[in-house]
């Protein structure tokens, strides 16, 4: 599609993305809209983009239509009113259009509904259809089905034309896109065409997401008759994740990829860089998106602090990514001037750093290969964060610049994927597999050769691990804890680095010693913990499952001392920041340039919400720079303080973030 041919076509870096789901209950739609407040508004929030709705959830549109359906309190164009605000000021405003979610075309239409196989409506959340009315409306909304060659799709079709021609138009942005195994008139004709068995979920739901496709294909085409420059974006199908939607690339749908995230809670801060990290590796513009909510999406009178919001946008420019903030306009149609107060503060600092960050792309010699299980993957990245040993997304295309490489736990390899890693491994590619990373799909076989043949699982639901003093450095001696077995293995070539001590027996109703797990057997089991052969180290434990759960700092540090046992030198390493501490390294090619970024909050844990808060000073930190290219200039953002260009750089003392610029 519209693809950008290389990363010089920025996004604005400074958005916002502007939610406007509102009721036909609330009087007044827009009535305290005014020009010139919301053009203050954007200004003391240095804002250069801003999403605005012309359709939300509850189906109500925010123009004139003669397609869908006005909001019933509003009088007047707003969505035009917004658009000719922000182009007097030079902010850009992509249109946001409702698809999967639409309340009204749903109690309308109900033929227009995602269906279940019994025929009744699926809802997405916990929407409780048996209810009575006055009951308290938990969350949730009936899906839709928007298809090709659906009615609804041909509503919505019809709706962006009228968009398109009505209006000048910077970007689409279309929401609510999900894997559906769905049952409706039109999709049973199309599965019944397909000659797709019904009783094969899977199936179903594939054949419904190619679909979609279709339906985001159309879109596109429709878009580029009359507005061919416009961004076109269909959210959910970004995120790095074990979905069909993300296994087929309906990304690519997209002219940029948005990776919406609250991190309060939505999981935490180190979601962003798995995702940024593929995404800018596979050759696509980038935005990160989180929240000025303290908690969630809608919320009015969530203020998360400035300071937060400072953190994450740093984060998100030193991970590559331009940078949206959501927030949710009053039904009035006022813009609250305490939130854009408190983003202009986030976006002054963007302002400052983000030549920086955007058009770089991530730059490691060590490689993470996906397998899209959410705890293997990120329970990897969790460990490598917190050791501060950047990384990039590993593929078969990118393998031969890499000097290492971590399979996570989940068997995902195919065959020639396994052969091309153990060419790599015998080139002098090194090589670190947690548990079943290396299995088969069946789990009988390794498909690289790690010094040892499977045997299968534990009889035991945990184990512990005894380790030997070559990888032992900083550990305990003695046995620690496994919350979940290994893999019991058999050497064959390999060497043993440490041994699986089991217990005497599983804590069961019958079979318990104590409050918790049962004690160790006094000698080791035959089954190796941790096997080294040349350039592979195994692990038999799924530690990034374990440390994802678990978050054991024994596990973590195990992994450090494989890497350094296998020789690892990092093309960029940093020494005196701690385990909440961020290093991210870019690459911008084009303007002869390495950034280090440097970051430093702890997240706190308060109740169900992270919360960055503390900003301490960081003044003993160090970077040691093994570089392909000879630096020529060495120098800090912000301020642009000049420093030696050297192997090692003592970072000057900072808060919160700082970066450093190495010029080649």
């Amino acid at each position: 599609m519209n693809r950008p041919s290389t990363l010089n076509s920025h996004l604005p870096t400074r958005q916002v993305h502007l939610d406007f789901h509102t009721s036909e209950l609330i009087p007044g739609i827009g009535e305290r809209f005014d020009k010139a407040q919301w053009q203050a508004a954007l200004q003391a929030g240095n804002v250069n983009q801003i999403n605005i709705f012309a359709k939300c959830h509850h189906s109500w549109s925010y123009y004139s239509t003669k397609v869908g359906s006005i909001h019933p309190n509003l009088s007047f164009d707003l969505l035009g009113a917004q658009i000719e605000a922000c182009h007097e000021i030079g902010v850009v405003c992509p249109i946001y259009v409702t698809v999967g979610w639409s309340a009204y075309d749903a109690e309308t239409h109900p033929e227009w509904c995602v269906h279940n196989r019994d025929g009744s409506i699926h809802a997405m959340g916990s929407l409780d259809f048996s209810a009575d009315l006055e009951s308290k409306r938990p969350w949730g909304w009936k899906d839709l089905c928007s298809v090709a060659n659906s009615p609804y799709h041909a509503h919505i079709v019809a709706q962006v034309r009228e968009i398109c021609a009505n209006y000048d138009v910077d970007g689409l942005f279309f929401d609510i896109y999900h894997d559906h195994a769905c049952y409706c008139e039109t999709c049973l004709r199309r599965l019944e065409s397909e000659g797709v068995d019904l009783d094969d979920t899977y199936a179903v739901t594939y054949s419904y997401t190619m679909a979609i496709r279709e339906h985001m294909k159309e879109i596109r085409e429709v878009i580029a008759e009359t507005h061919p420059e416009a961004t076109v974006y269909f959210n959910s199908v970004t995120h790095v994740d074990d979905t069909i939607r993300f296994r087929e690339r309906l990304f690519d749908m997209n002219t940029q990829q948005e990776l919406e995230d609250l991190p309060t809670t939505w999981g935490g801060y180190d979601k962003l860089p798995i995702e940024a990290k593929f995404h800018l590796g596979d050759g696509s513009r980038v935005l990160a998106m989180s929240g000025k909510f303290h908690k969630s999406w809608g919320e009015f009178g969530g203020f998360k602090h400035p300071d937060a919001m400072k953190y994450e946008a740093a984060a998100m420019i030193a991970n590559g990514a331009a940078c949206n903030f959501g927030d949710h306009l009053h039904p009035s149609g006022e813009l609250d001037i305490e939130t854009y107060r408190s983003l202009g503060e986030a976006f002054r600092y963007v302002e400052e750093i983000e030549a920086y960050g955007p058009g770089g792309v991530p730059f490691s010699r060590l490689g993470i290969w996906l397998t899209l299980d959410r705890p293997a993957d990120y329970g990897t990245a969790n460990i490598l964060l917190e050791l501060q040993q950047d990384f990039v997304i590993a593929n078969e295309a990118n393998l031969d610049s890499l000097s290492a490489l971590i399979l996570p736990s989940r068997p995902s390899l195919t065959e020639a994927q396994a052969a091309h890693i153990s060419e790599w491994v015998e080139k002098g590619g090194k090589l670190i597999v947690f548990g079943g990373g290396a299995l088969s799909a069946d789990g009988s076989r390794f498909l690289i050769d790690v010094g040892a043949e499977v045997l299968g699982p534990s009889e035991y639901h945990f184990d512990y691990t005894v380790v030997k003093p070559e990888i032992g450095d900083g550990l305990v001696a003695t046995p620690f804890l496994n919350y979940e077995a290994g893999l019991r293995t058999q050497l064959t070539t390999g060497e043993s680095l440490g041994a699986i001590r089991e217990p005497y027996f599983n804590r069961t109703y019958k079979t318990y010693s104590g409050h918790q797990n049962t004690p160790f057997r006094l000698e080791d089991s035959p089954y190796p913990a941790i096997v080294r052969q040349g350039n592979v180290i195994f692990f038999a434990h799924a530690l990034d499952r374990l440390y994802y759960t678990h978050a054991v700092r024994l596990h973590r540090d195990v992994v450090q001392n494989a890497l350094d046992l296998l020789e690892y030198e990092p093309a960029v390493a940093v020494s005196g920041l701690g385990s909440c501490g961020r290093l991210f390294v870019l690459h911008q090619p084009q303007e002869h340039r390495y950034v280090a970024h440097l970051l430093y909050s702890p997240a706190l844990q308060r109740g169900e919400v992270k919360v960055i808060e503390d900003f301490p000073l960081v003044d003993l930190a160090k970077l040691q720079i093994n570089l392909p290219e000879e630096i020529t200039e060495v120098f800090t953002v912000p301020g642009k303080v000049a420093l030696r260009p050297s192997s090692e750089i003592a970072v000057p003392p900072f808060r919160m973030h700082t970066a450093i610029v190495l010029d080649y």
